[in-house]
């Protein structure tokens, strides 16, 4: 098990070459002022401050050497070597930037951040019943014309939905000759089926602010195989 608990700080993008500098490309950036990049200083666009994985293995007590049905045979053939794993991981979402449908700084196409105007800007409730307004939209504005817009390039406290996911699997390990196996492997991804909805528009003033239109993971996926090991 791991538990990872940071902040993760910049004023650029990931590096890229985007048509610019590696490290700060020229499009799509939510960098108001290219005169002051220091302004731009907010979490990462890759920054989750939380994350947890649990990784795990069990090898069922049952079989030959084991602490039941200790012996050879079809006993051993049929219910030995079998193995059980699971693999969950959870963390937060990233942040979200909000920049404008129109663009009132007159800043020739570079990004205007929206306004924050009071309120709680996240939603409540279970995602997917909130999906065409994840966040409420009405706790921002575009600014008023030639002005900046008063919110980060990133929000920290502003999040895509986050991730809860178990994979699960059991194998069963056959000894075929001393140094070759075949496994037999029954995996299922996404156990519970649940989807992991996508980032919501972020673009105030526009109709796709806060929907959430795309789902980011996939449905359960079952898959049955056989492996040899040498």
């Amino acid at each position: 098990m791991s538990y990872t608990f940071s902040k993760l700080i910049d004023d650029v993008q990931p590096s890229t070459f985007n048509g610019g500098e590696p490290g700060l490309g020229i499009t799509n950036v939510n960098i108001q002022d290219n005169y002051n990049i220091r302004a731009s200083r907010a979490v990462a666009s890759f920054d989750i401050p939380q994350y947890l994985a649990i990784n795990s293995n069990w090898e069922l007590p049952v079989g030959k050497g084991r602490h039941f049905l200790n012996a050879g045979g079809w006993a051993n053939a049929l219910a030995g070597g079998w193995q059980l794993n699971g693999l969950a991981n959870f963390h937060a979402g990233i942040p979200l930037g909000l920049t404008t449908a129109t663009n009132t700084l007159n800043n020739y196409g570079n990004a205007q951040l929206a306004n924050y105007v009071g309120g709680d800007p996240n939603g409540t409730g279970p995602i997917s019943q909130r999906v065409n307004n994840y966040f409420n939209t009405s706790a921002f504005a575009i600014p008023a014309l030639y002005t900046y817009g008063n919110t980060g390039r990133l929000l920290p406290w502003l999040r895509a939905p986050g991730v809860a996911n178990l994979d699960l699997s059991l194998f069963k390990n056959i000894p075929v000759h001393e140094q070759v196996r075949a496994q037999f492997r029954f995996e299922v991804f996404n156990l519970f089926n649940r989807p992991q909805f996508g980032t919501p528009g972020t673009t105030i003033g526009s109709s796709t602010a806060g929907v959430i239109s795309s789902q980011a993971n996939a449905p359960r996926d079952v898959q049955v195989a056989l492996k040899f090991i040498f």
